[in-house]
């Protein structure tokens, strides 16, 4: 009976964040190591090392995993406002999400979110709106009991921003 609580804790997260007023559409992107020689565990080595992670790496590029939405999570701080004064610019570097993909476990394009992915907030609609760019840092579980209940730490990514196109 008790095993039952976090599945059922997960459907409801899952229900809040796509259903809530306050959540973005989102895009995530993961980061994939393009540079060419053996590999060891799907990464590539260097030398006869096998690479622990891709963090050091020139050669990459970022490939679209999917759709979903992000629910800011992080306890509300005072912070300077925009100088519309309709949305404020946020405390620090580091932000709190729920992420959710598009199509639920058991779909095809279901994905999970992790570590070093790219996180893009979608800013409007039409073919190409803005995009606030967020590296996915760290995991936090909200419910100790598997399967967790997670929320996701975030770093905004400046240089991967996106204008509005025409």
């Amino acid at each position: 009976m008790l095993t039952n609580v976090p599945a059922a804790v997960n459907r409801m997260a899952r229900n809040v964040v796509l259903n809530h007023p306050n959540s973005w559409n989102c895009q995530v992107f993961r980061k994939t190591v393009t540079r060419p020689g053996p590999d060891m565990g799907g990464l590539p080595v260097l030398g006869g090392l096998g690479v622990l992670s891709s963090d050091d790496e020139e050669q990459f590029s970022y490939e679209w995993v999917g759709n979903g939405f992000a629910l800011p999570v992080e306890n509300f701080q005072p912070a300077s406002m925009m100088d519309r004064g309709d949305a404020n610019n946020g405390t620090g570097a580091e932000f709190k999400f729920m992420i959710e993909p598009e199509d639920a476990i058991g779909q095809p394009s279901h994905f999970a979110p992790g570590k070093n992915d790219v996180v893009y907030l979608l800013l409007g609609d039409g073919p190409s709106p803005a995009k606030l760019a967020f590296e996915i840092v760290d995991t936090e579980a909200v419910l100790n009991i598997p399967p967790y209940t997670t929320r996701f730490v975030v770093n905004r990514r400046d240089d991967l921003h996106v204008p509005a196109g025409p």
